[in-house]
């Protein structure tokens, strides 16, 4: 696995597993998280604020189908699920879009995030 494929999966695991601290270690001051149709969240105090809302209700699980990497951005494609309500889960489609500071490209400068709920039929 080369060393943008392990960034990406340690990324999307830290997701799951609510790690916010190296979540927040991986993005850069003036990071831009566009949620498409919902909010857009800019710099890294507004992108940790997200982050510890996080931890109420956050993924339980992230299932990665496809990663795409290219020189200074990549696609990630998968499935997540997220606790609604106390023994409740529903499962979300997502593709991340994320691209890579030109300083240091172990951070990312921009993260762009589709995401749709899924319904029985869809899964």
């Amino acid at each position: 696995m080369k060393g943008r494929e392990k960034l990406l999966k340690k990324f999307n695991e830290a997701f799951a597993n609510c790690d916010t601290e190296f979540l927040a270690n991986s993005v850069t001051d003036d990071i831009v998280w566009n949620i498409i149709g919902e909010k857009l969240i800019s710099g890294r105090k507004d992108f940790e604020k997200s982050l510890d809302r996080m931890r109420h209700g956050g993924p339980t699980e992230i299932f990665v189908n496809e990663m795409i990497i290219s020189d200074d951005r990549s696609v990630v494609e998968g499935i997540v699920e997220f606790y609604v309500e106390p023994g409740k889960k529903k499962k979300y489609a997502f593709c991340d879009v994320y691209v890579f500071s030109e300083i240091d490209d172990t951070k990312f400068k921009e993260l762009r995030t589709y995401v749709a709920l899924l319904n029985k039929k869809g899964l």
